[in-house]
């Protein structure tokens, strides 16, 4: 009965009726007719305008034959013109926006798909078209719920890249930290070596002074100075394996010990002993009797006695120098590592216990072994 009141109204309406294509699209679509419908909805379309609800349900049913088609993309092209158009025209139907919908999340693109049921929802709410809604309902339960699952992920995903990036930039800080605080520590490494080196340099260049001086005023004695460079050249190697051992060091990156082994004053201490030593051994060689000389221009109670182990003492290598041609207290200070105060003060109390004239002292003491 049904069919045969479609099949009167389809004869009785005209094409200028705007009924006409959308009844015989129908009709034709529901009987299996898919391409007599394609053509009679190529003809449909044109004869409708954009923006209208005519267009939006020829564009729907245009999707509808390309679904039976199995032309997906040309189903969704036309479910987004009806979409469209249904919105231009304040159609609250929507079925295309959301079937659109429901394509869209099958395909996996579930931020679209939640989009367009939202906004289908939103509309079949705020006009209170209660038998859609029942159709929409389920659609958008499954997409709301695929798209709070997708979000839970994102959400994840972007935790977990922040907590990365986070102990990322704690790793780069640290190592920053750690990169610049060696650095400190080379620098303060080589600035030590520096020092050692300068101060080594210092007393090298002090030996060589002496050296000068000893062959100026006595050239006949060329064994002492052959002595005296084989002290020179005792220098140089401890002075190159004292090198070796900071580079061996600073390539295993053992900052800390370079550092400590720099800072310590023992190697200075030992070197200037050592130095001292050698002085004794050199000047005493060149003037064996020189102390008892020089302990002989003394009141007894004004000799001086080196300690056991020793050949010299502070006083007797004051005067040692003195022979040697070195008069100020400054520079025998700097020597024998003294303020010049306490130099002038051990030159004085010497002299104070000279037998002789105190103001001629240390002119005698210029001629301890000259008859030697």
């Amino acid at each position: 009965m049904a069919r045969k009141y479609l099949d009167s109204v389809n004869i009785t309406l005209k094409p200028v009726n705007k009924l006409y294509y959308q009844r015989r699209c129908i009709t034709n679509f529901h009987n299996a007719n898919y391409q007599d419908a394609m053509q009679i909805n190529d003809e449909w379309m044109l004869n409708c305008k954009q923006g209208t609800q005519s267009y939006a349900t020829m564009a729907y049913y245009r999707s509808e034959i390309y679904r039976v088609y199995n032309n997906k993309d040309m189903q969704k092209y036309w479910l987004a013109v009806a979409s469209i158009n249904e919105l231009q025209s304040a159609m609250m139907n929507q079925v295309a926006l959301w079937n659109l919908a429901e394509i869209m999340n099958n395909d996996g693109d579930i931020d679209h798909a939640f989009s367009y049921v939202e906004c289908s929802w939103q509309n079949i709410s705020q006009f209170s078209t209660h038998k859609r809604s029942w159709v929409v309902t389920p659609i958008l339960t499954q997409i709301s719920q695929e798209y709070r699952t997708k979000l839970g992920k994102v959400n994840s995903t972007v935790t977990w890249l922040l907590c990365a990036t986070l102990l990322s930039i704690i790793f780069l800080l640290l190592s920053l930290i750690i990169v610049l605080r060696e650095r400190k520590l080379t620098n303060a490494a080589q600035h030590s070596l520096k020092i050692t080196y300068e101060e080594l340099a210092i007393l090298n260049k002090r030996l060589s002074n002496l050296n000068t001086r000893l062959v100026d005023s006595n050239r006949v004695k060329d064994q002492y100075i052959t002595n005296f460079f084989h002290i020179c050249s005792e220098y140089i190697e401890k002075m190159d394996n004292y090198r070796l051992k900071i580079n061996r060091k600073l390539k295993v990156n053992q900052i800390k010990e370079v550092i400590n082994l720099t800072s310590s004053e023992q190697m200075k201490e030992d070197e200037r002993k050592m130095l001292l030593k050698h002085f004794d051994k050199v000047f005493l060689n060149l003037y064996p009797n020189f102390v008892e000389e020089f302990n002989a221009m003394l009141k007894p109670e004004a000799r001086i006695t080196p300690k056991r182990g020793e050949q010299m003492n502070t006083t007797l290598r004051i005067f040692a120098l003195i022979r040697l041609g070195i008069n100020g207290s400054s520079n025998i200070a700097e020597f024998l590592n003294y303020a010049p105060n306490s130099i002038y003060a051990y030159r004085a109390r010497t002299k104070n216990g000279a037998i002789k004239d105190r103001d001629d002292f240390e002119n005698q003491i210029m001629k301890i072994g000259l008859t030697v």
